[in-house]
């Protein structure tokens, strides 16, 4: 049975903040390489995002989508293929960003991953996760 809208918008609030954790933890590690260590942006970017995709399907299954299954490998599996293609889209971008325009890593990183998350991620992962009615 389809969510009603006002608890489809629920979830998606909620993984909007998961999404704002992931993101947050996504740029802690960015910054640090590159500020902190010297790492080049372009290359600090791929573990930074491989820390927020863990926050992200943490918190995605348990919290915005409150999916209690057990199924965590297979569920793991499809979330890590929906990543890549959203990691593969991130890195596009944001070189995409940095490369051709002004924008400072950090804002390049907030939009780019903005977008994806919008077009690409969310929508698959509603297909992963249970779709578990809140009472």
């Amino acid at each position: 049975m389809p969510l009603r809208p006002d608890r489809l918008l629920l979830r998606l609030f909620r993984s909007l903040g998961v999404g704002g954790l992931a993101t947050l933890t996504d740029l802690m590690a960015l910054t640090l390489l590159v500020s902190g260590v010297g790492v080049p942006s372009r290359a600090a970017s791929i573990p930074a995002l491989v820390l927020g995709a863990v926050v992200q399907f943490v918190g995605n299954k348990r919290f915005a989508f409150r999916d209690r299954s057990p199924d965590w490998a297979r569920q793991g599996l499809q979330f890590a293929g929906v990543e890549m293609l959203g990691f593969a889209a991130n890195a596009l971008l944001f070189d995409l960003l940095v490369t051709r325009t002004p924008m400072p890593y950090v804002v390049a990183r907030c939009l780019g991953s903005f977008f994806v998350y919008v077009a690409i991620c969310m929508p698959l992962w509603t297909r992963i996760f249970k779709h578990v009615e809140e009472a």
